[in-house]
């Protein structure tokens, strides 16, 4: 098997997750009552991000049977597997615990210093900039209830 082969193979396997994961989340959220655009029911959002991102693996399906590219193999990039399975798994224990603007501004930071090319000072920045802005776009713009900072701040 060469290369070209090699890519198109994982440009559709990954174009099939994309879809299934879009299907699965379709059939749920069509469980719900969808609405209209004007008045959104609470299935509205995951149909359409799923119909969006069922659009994206068709997409990516499409384009790894269209282009085929040599692409060498390269290292395994154990440090961003780690660091972005970090990232999640902090995210998971600490949704409760942590609060909205330090989980957001961790999880951004550890994520962002899986590449590379990021210094641990881009990563603050880019950590302070999400946690600044899912600050303004959930606790003020849509007024979700997540605590800003959790219990364990004493807040």
């Amino acid at each position: 098997m060469d290369a070209t082969t090699k890519r198109n193979r994982h440009d559709v396997v990954a174009g099939g997750i994309f879809i299934a994961i879009a299907a699965f989340f379709a059939i749920q959220g069509a469980r719900y009552e969808f609405g209209t655009a004007i008045k959104m029911g609470p299935g509205f959002f995951p149909v359409v991000l799923a119909f969006f991102l069922g659009a994206l693996g068709v997409a990516v399906i499409f384009g790894g049977l269209r282009k085929p590219a040599e692409v060498a193999a390269g290292p395994v990039p154990w440090r961003a597997i780690l660091l972005i399975s970090l990232a999640l798994a902090l995210f998971a224990a600490g949704a409760r615990t942590l609060g909205l603007v330090p989980l957001v501004f961790l999880c951004t930071a550890i994520t962002a210093l899986a590449s590379p090319k990021n210094t641990a000072i881009s990563a603050i920045i880019m950590g302070l900039v999400m946690a600044g802005l899912c600050y303004l776009v959930f606790k003020i713009g849509l007024a979700v209830t997540i605590p800003t900072f959790g219990p364990v701040f004493g807040f």
